[in-house]
């Protein structure tokens, strides 16, 4: 399907949604992406695995010692 968003990655499309939408009107943009880099950089990498909810489940019945 095209265009279609899973209910797995629909909290994560809304949440890219939510942050387009609400600096749709910003003077700055050259600063957020800035920031935006500064957190990437700043913040641990989340493996995709963690992310999608049938790996996660599975992590977790086989006790993974990260948090998901």
């Amino acid at each position: 399907m095209q265009g279609a968003v899973s209910r797995e990655h629909l909290d994560y499309y809304l949440d890219e949604f939510t942050f387009r939408f609400n600096r749709r009107n910003s003077r700055s943009r050259g600063k957020l992406f800035l920031r935006l880099a500064e957190q990437a950089v700043a913040v641990a990498p989340v493996p995709y695995k963690s992310m999608v909810k049938c790996y996660a489940e599975a992590a977790a019945a086989a006790g993974a010692d990260h948090k998901i």
